[in-house]
């Protein structure tokens, strides 16, 4: 578009690609900074999505391509914008990228590196990763450079130099989506006293297809076949503790996990915990209602008071109260799947950098603080799931396409 900048799009997940490809399809130059070394944010990492059960990656994938394959989108991974400032009437953005050692441009996955690496240091980035490309754990690797040596491509370079670009921009969208909260302080969950106390991110990935199990359940501590799992869920949301509002997204996500766990073995009895159920969205309430596994998932309305490891490690003691009965009880599982402990990525900073956005007390952007605040989704603007970022990302789009300058 005739004199305007390009935007810029700070986070590379569902609601950063989808407000990315929207704007440049509506002809407008994108710069999309990314601070892990892959697109795809959380999202990437789930095994599926509710209410349809499909591959979560799948739809991403598609969509991370179109991004990559974009004339009018640059991308920028392992990069994180270090100074964000308004000069006359522009924003002047600095971006600091520190590429990783293998370039994904030049890998072509033939996995000679990582056969060679005596140390067991380089592995393959992830199932889900677009395009397929080998990582090194620099933790792990001692620098011997063998797979420098026998890479075909020369893909590998420990000695990539820190790269500082600036750039000048119209406006900024945040789209950096949420982080789990250590749940360690609340001690009432047993948050690592236990292998098998976990998040629901964790169980995502202990059970996924595409991760180490390959959708097998089976516990931590003795990689045996659990006989129940219990869901917890509002641990850390809306408690005035950690986080005082509902995460949005943990109701629909612990029937997504409990409905998987009975497709794959129908006896591992699951009990959600909850509070008060929010399944709001499209089919959601009929996906809640849905019976799998020949079982229903049992529900019980409560928040346990106490989760604690039984001596010898033999399983783990729920204590709570039905609020519907008002029975008391104490159950022993074999795992806990703790649900609820999500934030926003956005950190408070020195905000005399200017490298954040006004945040409200709860962590999200502050759209009517100033102009370098005005444009947000996903998880930096509120608590969404995929569906309503999307939705998000395009009013974002539009807004973004419409708005003046600033200054």
């Amino acid at each position: 578009m005739k004199n305007s900048l390009p935007v810029l799009i700070i986070g590379g997940g569902v609601a950063g690609i989808s407000a990315a490809l929207d704007i440049a399809d509506a002809g407008r130059a994108v710069f999309l900074v990314e601070n892990s070394p892959n697109l795809g944010g959380q999202v990437a990492k789930l095994d599926k999505l509710y209410p349809t059960d499909h591959c979560a990656f799948c739809p991403l994938w598609t969509d991370i391509k179109r991004l990559k394959e974009h004339h009018l989108i640059t991308v920028h991974t392992s990069t994180e914008v270090k100074e964000l400032r308004s000069i006359e009437g522009r924003l002047h953005a600095m971006i600091v990228k520190n590429p990783p050692a293998i370039d994904a441009s030049r890998c072509v996955f033939c996995g000679k590196c990582e056969r060679e690496c005596s140390q067991k240091a380089i592995r393959p980035a992830g199932e889900h990763v677009y395009p397929p490309v080998c990582r090194v754990d620099l933790d792990v690797c001692n620098h011997c450079a063998a797979c420098v040596t026998i890479c075909p491509t020369a893909a590998i370079n420990f000695q990539r130099a820190v790269e500082t670009i600036e750039l000048n921009i119209d406006h900024v969208v945040w789209a950096s989506g949420f982080k789990e909260v250590d749940l360690t302080p609340l001690k009432e969950f047993g948050f690592g006293t236990h292998p098998d106390i976990m998040t629901s991110l964790e169980f995502e990935e202990w059970t996924a297809e595409a991760e180490i199990n390959k959708g097998d359940i089976i516990t931590k501590l003795n990689r045996s076949v659990p006989r129940n799992i219990a869901f917890i869920q509002c641990a850390g949301a809306r408690d005035e503790r950690m986080l005082p509002y509902c995460s949005a997204v943990c109701c629909m996500h612990a029937f997504k996990q409990a409905k998987w766990i009975k497709r794959r073995n129908p006896a591992i009895h699951c009990v959600i915990f909850y509070t008060d159920l929010r399944t709001v969205g499209r089919d959601y309430y009929e996906y809640s209602r849905e019976e799998i596994g020949g079982s229903p998932i049992r529900l019980i309305r409560g928040r346990p008071s106490l989760i604690y490891p039984l001596p010898g490690g033999d399983g783990i003691a729920v204590k709570f109260e039905n609020t519907e009965t008002q029975k008391r009880d104490i159950w022993k599982f074999d795992m806990v799947v703790l649900n609820g402990n999500l934030r926003s990525s956005l950190e408070w900073t020195d905000q005399e950098k200017l490298d954040s956005p006004a945040l409200t007390e709860e962590g999200f952007v502050n759209p009517k603080s100033d102009g370098m605040s005005r444009f947000s989704c996903g998880f930096s603007m509120e608590p969404s799931d995929v569906a309503e970022s999307a939705v998000q990302a395009a009013s974002v789009a539009a807004g973004v396409l419409i708005a003046k300058r600033e200054g």
